[in-house]
């Protein structure tokens, strides 16, 4: 009996197991077809971003200024001196070249009298000059000096040479005389270095003499008078010179 019973129990666990199996898998399938099926979403391949082209900052060029060219060195202060060559021309003194008269711009250390004189040579009165003043020296005798305040005035008066810078003077004159000759036979041969290049000698050529330079039979013709350009009256230097010839027009 008792067997009976639990075979019984046992077959109706087994159906009603199988029940709940068929409602479950019902159940399943209404759930699956009621699920709405999401969309496929299609990847889209994300395109490389354009980079902007930013132009180059144009580069600056900084002009640089042009170095100032060197400063010239200045020249030193340059007197005339008393060479030999010049003592030889003037006979120490003693015979001053007519050439060299009349000498301007030499100043008188002492005060001088000057005598007034008519055209006809008589003196009709006298002044007097203070020292410092320049003169223009005529003439001489000995080692006194004859002067004038001007090269065309009536005035007259004397004074010895060592109270002026008359012998400055004559020595400036002079070397700027040998500097004037040196720098023409330089230049006569530079030019003749120039024709003897262009021109071919040939062997029929006859050779002919060159002119000789016209040289002048005064020590101190034509030559500018002194005159002060930073170092002194008589001062022959580079410098001076230079600015002597802007001013004056005469040659160095």
């Amino acid at each position: 009996m008792r067997l009976i019973t639990s075979l019984l129990f046992l077959c109706f666990l087994f159906f009603q197991s199988c029940e709940m199996l068929e409602n479950n898998s019902e159940n399943t399938e209404n759930n699956q077809s009621s699920e709405v099926k999401p969309k496929e979403i299609k990847k889209v391949k994300p395109q490389p971003k354009k980079e902007k082209i930013v132009p180059p900052k144009p580069v600056e060029i900084k002009k640089v200024p042009p170095a100032p060219p060197p400063k010239p060195t200045p020249s030193k202060p340059e007197k005339a001196g008393f060479t030999p060559e010049l003592l030889n021309a003037v006979k120490n003194w003693n015979a001053i070249p007519r050439s060299v008269f009349p000498l301007r711009a030499v100043t008188i250390n002492k005060d001088v009298k000057f005598n007034i004189y008519s055209k006809s040579g008589q003196p009709i009165g006298s002044s007097m000059l203070p020292a410092g003043r320049e003169v223009v020296a005529i003439d001489h005798k000995g080692n006194l000096l004859s002067i004038s305040p001007s090269n065309k005035g009536t005035m007259r008066g004397t004074i010895a040479m060592d109270d002026t810078d008359f012998k400055d003077g004559v020595a400036y004159l002079f070397e700027l005389r040998k500097m004037q000759r040196v720098a023409y036979a330089q230049r006569k041969a530079r030019e003749s270095e120039k024709i003897a290049i262009k021109t071919k000698p040939s062997s029929s050529s006859i050779k002919k003499p060159a002119p000789k330079a016209k040289t002048t039979t005064s020590l101190f013709e034509d030559l500018p008078s002194p005159g002060d350009y930073g170092h002194g009256k008589f001062c022959i230097c580079s410098d001076c010179r230079t600015k002597r010839l802007a001013q004056t027009g005469s040659i160095k």
